[in-house]
């Protein structure tokens, strides 16, 4: 649901990157009716695909960019069986090492969202994003072009940015003016470079050639099915990721620096290493594509300088072992993306978008680190089945469990920033906050999903809007709620749309709401376009009225 503000078209934010998370930003933005102009150096989106992963947490954020969006997604997912488990072997036809269940790529169910994950290619997810964004009227891309420098938009006190734009099929230069800056550029990042923002951790690691290529390998496999392949023989480590069990594939190729090269990864050599890895030695393989990358596991010391926002990559950079980053980075975009469009609309303080790192920070830290330690984890396993543990590899592979099971850091992140209203409570007790996730609606949390209607086929997430929502229950109460929905919106200039759990259409027929949301009949919670929970209150307040409109200014910063 896309809501109308009352106030004058601001000037485009401009988008440096066409990557998921670039263009997923200028879908996010259209929501509010921002105007978008997106640079991408590249001529088109990406062929060679990197990342594969959307998870059910991501999946929920594209259904508000359009039910086309979510169901063309939905409708190139690979089949039953290849989200779990992550396998282990000495090649793929050989003998298996151990496995481990991955849960978070599979998804939590429709207990915990109404989305489901997938499992796809960089090369498909772009393209149905770009479709979108195009047909918005809202964005407009520039392809072959990129952003040279940023002119001015940077200082403290910028009321704007200015970057220079070059054309590369022509070599021509022209200057941009928007409201705002967002570099989406990727893990090198020239905007990030450009501004001189450091980075904390570790860079350059381990070196890898990702290669692109077609093979029959499902007949072989059977029921060893698994998002994962991991491989470790004599001769070639590294792992092979299925991306539609219709004969397409990636591989990652660890290999030494001294031969991290094209010239020594020819598209030949590469079919030599995935026969090697299969086990297959007539296999025909056809290369597509060969890549290179390095290992990082960065973040940006600062998300924002000034009208200047890393999101993404470029903000932080993870290791592929965990499935998190391009998610990390969506989600990051989706917390700035309705603060930015409320700054550039005027509704709200720019000191707002200094929530975007107090509240993406941490979590993004901690999903890199623990990337790093599956990375290492990988390692301990084939170690200690060749013997170089003092451990065996059934141990390890217990000790590696977050590996694939990441609900907590997916849905359970708790936000603590002046844009949320505390109410002094914290979210329920888990034993591994990482990996385990438990519904809650304490202020900075994601709104809990629940299934609403006769038939339960309407979920609360769908509800959540471009502007604030208020969730409370039919009566007296809610009608006052109503009430101060319609005064805070005079006052603050800002959509709030109200639901009446019982009205016809949501009612309430397991009789969940109030306890999910722990809350008296006569209370209430204020959801933010993000699907967090802002302000709580469990019952009707004195002075409703008064109470609503100081939270709104709180939250928006005005």
């Amino acid at each position: 649901m896309t809501l109308e503000f009352n106030s004058s078209p601001p000037k485009p934010i401009i988008i440096v990157g066409g990557g998921p998370v670039g263009l997923a930003a200028a879908l996010e933005l259209t929501r509010f009716n921002i105007p978008v102009v997106l640079i991408e150096q590249h001529k088109g989106v990406a062929w060679h695909p990197k990342t594969r992963n959307f998870n059910t947490r991501t999946m929920e954020i594209a259904s508000h960019w359009g039910a086309d969006v979510y169901h063309r997604l939905r409708a190139i997912d690979t089949p039953p069986g290849w989200k779990s488990p992550i396998r282990f072997f000495d090649h793929v036809s050989g003998t298996q090492m151990g496995q481990i269940e991955s849960r978070g790529f599979e998804g939590p169910g429709p207990d915990i969202s109404p989305a489901e994950p997938i499992m796809s290619s960089q090369d498909l997810l772009e393209k149905i994003l770009l479709d979108k964004a195009l047909a918005t009227g809202l964005v407009d891309v520039r392809f072959d072009q990129r952003c040279v420098t940023v002119v001015r938009g940077a200082e403290e006190d910028a009321d704007g940015v200015t970057v220079r734009v070059e054309n590369r099929a022509t070599g021509e230069t022209y200057e941009l003016e928007g409201t705002a800056l967002v570099a989406a550029d990727g893990y090198s990042s020239p905007i990030r470079e450009q501004l001189g923002i450091k980075r904390t951790g570790s860079q350059d690691m381990n070196h890898f050639i990702n290669t692109y290529f077609h093979a029959d390998i499902e007949p072989h496999i059977q029921e060893r099915k698994g998002v994962l392949l991991f491989v470790q023989t004599d001769k070639v480590g590294g792992v092979l990721q299925p991306l539609d069990a219709q004969g397409r594939w990636l591989c990652q190729i660890r290999v030494g620096k001294d031969k991290w090269n094209k010239e020594t990864w020819t598209p030949e050599k590469c079919a030599w290493w995935v026969r090697e890895a299969t086990g297959i030695p007539d296999l025909k393989v056809d290369v597509r594509s060969v890549g290179m990358w390095s290992m990082n596991a960065t973040t940006a010391d600062e998300f924002v300088r000034g009208r200047v926002m890393l999101v993404g990559d470029a903000a932080h950079q993870f290791p592929p072992t965990g499935g998190l980053g391009v998610n990390t980075g969506l989600q990051g975009m989706h917390n700035l993306m309705w603060k930015l469009a409320y700054c550039a609309k005027g509704l709200a303080g720019w000191k707002l978008i200094e929530t975007y790192d107090a509240e993406r920070r941490t979590p993004s830290a901690e999903t890199v680190a623990q990337s790093m330690q599956n990375s290492a984890n990988v390692m301990r396993i084939n170690h200690a089945w060749h013997g170089k543990l003092p451990v065996d590899t059934d141990t390890v592979i217990r000790e590696s469990r977050r590996y694939g099971n990441h609900l907590g850091v997916e849905f359970g992140v708790h936000y603590k920033s002046s844009a949320v209203v505390s109410d002094g409570t914290a979210p329920p007790h888990v034993d591994d906050d990482y990996s385990d996730y438990v519904q809650s609606a304490t202020p900075g949390c994601r709104a809990p999903h629940l299934w609403l209607g006769k038939h339960r086929a309407l979920s609360i997430v769908h509800l959540w809007s471009s502007g604030f929502t208020i969730f409370a229950t039919t009566g007296e109460a809610g009608a006052a709620w109503r009430e101060a929905a319609t005064k805070a919106t005079a006052v603050h200039n800002v959509p709030i749309g109200v639901y009446l759990v019982g009205e016809p259409g949501i009612e309430d027929v397991d009789q969940h709401f109030h306890a999910r949301y722990d809350i008296e009949r006569t209370g209430a919670v204020l959801v933010r376009p993000d699907g967090v929970v802002a302000f709580r209150a469990k019952r009707l307040p004195g002075d409703v009225i008064m109470e609503l409109t100081v939270a709104i200014r709180q939250v928006l910063h005005v």
